[in-house]
This record gives C-alpha cells, sequence and structure tokens, in this order.
C-alpha cells in the first residue's frame, strides 16, 4: 500500500514515525510533498527516500492520501493536486476545522460527499507523543476494512473514538482539542499559586506537574467515578475541602463548561469561514 501525505510538519512526522515504529508501513511505501528544500532534507535523513516539493504524477499511483497542511491552506494546496486524484483513494484528514464536504470540494470540484472515501480527523497535541486523543468522522463510502487501515496507521498517536455525527468533532475540539490548553492553564495556576506560598518556580513547576501526572495516572487506573476518586480525597472540615469551597464559590465547572462550548462554537464558526465558496 502506499501511502502519500502532502505536509510533512509534526503531526505528519508523529503519524509516520508510529506507523515505522509498528511496521505498518516501510519507508519505501512512503511519498511526502513538502514546501521547502530544507524539509526534503530532513526527511531524507531520516530514511525516508520519496520526499518532494509539490505533486507530480506518483500521487496518483498512492492508495492513501492523508492531508496534512494547514486548514487555510488546504484549497490553495489540492488544486495542484486534483489533477492526480481518483475517487478510489482514501483520503485522510487531519486538519481543524475542515468539513468532509469542503474536504470533497477541494478534492474533486462538485461532487456527492459521500461517493469519496474522506476520513476526517480531530487531533490533539499530544498524538506527538503518543498519548494524544482523536476524533474521527469517516464518510460513507469508507469501508469497514479502511477504517481498520485507519485504526492500523494512527493507533500509535493515542486513543482513537469514530462518531457518526461529524458535528461532534466540535464538541471533541471542546473537550480534547482545546483541552490541553485547560491543562496548561491550570498547571500555571498551579505554579503562580505556589510561588506566591514560598516555593521556587522550579520546584513549583515540578510538583505541579507530578501532582496532575499523579492524578491522572489514578483515574486511568481507578474504575470509580471522578467524582468518587475527588471525594475520597477530601476529609471532612480539611484542607482539601476548604480548598474546593473556593472553586465552588467561583462556580469552576461553570466556568469550564463556557469554556468548552466557546471552543466549540468557534469551531463551527471556522468551519463555515474555510467552507468553498460553491
Amino acid at each position: 500500500m502506499k501511502i502519500a501525505f502532502i505536509g510533512g510538519g509534526n503531526m505528519a512526522a508523529a503519524i509516520i514515525d508510529g506507523m515505522l515504529a509498528q511496521g505498518s508501513c516501510t519507508a519505501d511505501d512512503l511519498l511526502i510533498s513538502v514546501s521547502s528544500d530544507a524539509s526534503v532534507l530532513r526527511w531524507q535523513s531520516k530514511g525516508v527516500p520519496n520526499v518532494q516539493i509539490g505533486a507530480d504524477d506518483a500521487f496518483a499511483d498512492a492508495d492513501v492520501w492523508i492531508l496534512a497542511v494547514k486548514p487555510q491552506m488546504m484549497q490553495e494546496v489540492l488544486q495542484d493536486y486534483q489533477r492526480y486524484f481518483s475517487s478510489d483513494k482514501l483520503v485522510i484528514s487531519v486538519a481543524a476545522g475542515l468539513t468532509v464536504d469542503s474536504l470533497a470540494y477541494f478534492l474533486h470540484g462538485p461532487c456527492d460527499e459521500d461517493s469519496l472515501k474522506i476520513i476526517r480527523t480531530m487531533p490533539n497535541t499530544p498524538s506527538l507523543i503518543g498519548e494524544g486523543v482523536i476524533g474521527v468522522f469517516c464518510s460513507a463510502a469508507v469501508t469497514d476494512e479502511e477504517r481498520e487501515q485507519f485504526v492500523q496507521m494512527f493507533n500509535a498517536c493515542g486513543r482513537i473514538d469514530f462518531f457518526e455525527d461529524e458535528s461532534m468533532l466540535d464538541a471533541v475540539t471542546g473537550l480534547s482539542g482545546s483541552g490541553v490548553a485547560y491543562v496548561y492553564l491550570f498547571a500555571e495556576a498551579l505554579v503562580e499559586g505556589a510561588m506566591a506560598l514560598g516555593y521556587d518556580q522550579a520546584t513549583a513547576r515540578a510538583h505541579a506537574v507530578q501532582t496532575l501526572k499523579g492524578g491522572v495516572l489514578m483515574m486511568e487506573q481507578s474504575t470509580e467515578e471522578i467524582a468518587s476518586l475527588r471525594q475520597s480525597v477530601t476529609s471532612k472540615k480539611g484542607t482539601t475541602e476548604q480548598a474546593l469551597s473556593v472553586f465552588e464559590q467561583r462556580d469552576l465547572k461553570v466556568i469550564v463548561a463556557s469554556a468548552m462550548k466557546a471552543a466549540h462554537d468557534k469551531a463551527q464558526e471556522l468551519a463555515v469561514e474555510l467552507a468553498p465558496e460553491k
């Protein structure tokens, strides 16, 4: 199976590294299109021989196209690839905000989106280290076998969940897509709060990261509800109860839900902005 990447940035690198590490393809199975000589040399130094700038006939022979360019550039970039596209190809997009309908138009012009085999994904940045979440929606033409091929290609990036409703990828954006930044913001607050209590910055950072890591691992390894885990470490009239009461007074859950809704709504707006004029 020949796999062509249009774009060779960080997400493409994470996918390729994972596929090569688990043996789901070889370097010779790959074709990568990049935008600079420096990128060509970087990929070739990693042992991938078929790297080039721009499109040519080699893309017509590929079984799978993985679209890994910035969403704002997708329509312009794919204009050079349309002549090499055919409806039997499996197309996988890792570009945020581009719907299956938009991708179908960029690839083929006016058409029935369900006639093309398109898998739209919403990965988050921990996918770069194999700890990501990837929300997935498939067009009607994608077969069960092709879904399995997708899983084999992407499972080194983290958890994969398929959704039957494409709009759920906007919800995925609100939780896991943008959620990594929520974690970073909370970690920042922990560090700053610790420094106000006398910590030096390095130790505050180390303790904040380890505390978050420990809590995540305990959630991952436990079958209990998250609320039960919280309650189990909250003694009556103790320090943790006092701290949590401050969060409750400030309506932390309402704030988080509002932030997630804002990200969700912005994802919907971007989909409209990025859609082609037909």
